[in-house]
């Protein structure tokens, strides 16, 4: 082979875009998947946050709630979650209140697939003598849709305390 022969040769330029890309390939298909994982996950928090902030908002607005009004309040907190799975949401709605001395009680709670096991309770000194809130607590566990950057499962967690605005403390009929 001549030197002429050669260095045409390696002057060559044909294919490099082949090789180039399938360099890339694997760099850009691992940020396309990796950006969509962060992304259903960010979605599914933020629905959560949500889905608090709404449920605990509807009971406050009540002067009196029934077991049939917090299930109807659950179940727009499953409504606002889609297009997430339901099935992995958990909720508790709860009333607390303070009386003249201080001292914090559950007036009533309701909840819906929820599994926590410690009372509901509010930050210490949110609630002054003769103050009530409404707790609301959802859980979500969150399957990635790839799976492939993120764990299996994300647990999500979300507290709204509401205070009540039509009355002291929102009453629980049967």
């Amino acid at each position: 082979m001549t030197a002429r022969r050669f260095l045409s040769i390696l002057r060559d330029d044909r294919g490099v875009a082949a090789v180039e890309f399938g360099l890339m390939l694997p760099f850009l298909f691992a940020l396309a998947v990796g950006s969509a994982e962060f992304l259903g996950a960010y979605q599914a928090q933020r629905r959560l946050a949500h889905v608090a902030a709404t449920t605990g908002d509807i009971t406050a607005q009540a002067r009196a709630v029934s077991t049939a009004d917090l299930t109807d309040t659950m179940n727009a907190g499953q409504a606002i979650i889609y297009p997430f799975a339901t099935t992995s949401l958990g909720q508790r709605i709860s009333s607390l209140s303070a009386n003249g001395a201080g001292s914090i009680t559950v007036d009533w709670t309701q909840k819906q697939n929820f599994n926590g096991l410690a009372p509901p309770s509010v930050p210490s000194g949110y609630l002054l003598a003769n103050e009530s809130v409404i707790v609301t607590e959802v859980v979500y566990d969150y399957h990635p849709i790839f799976g492939l950057f993120l764990p299996d499962t994300i647990r999500f967690s979300r507290q709204a305390y509401t205070r009540p605005r039509l009355t002291p403390k929102v009453e629980k009929t049967a």
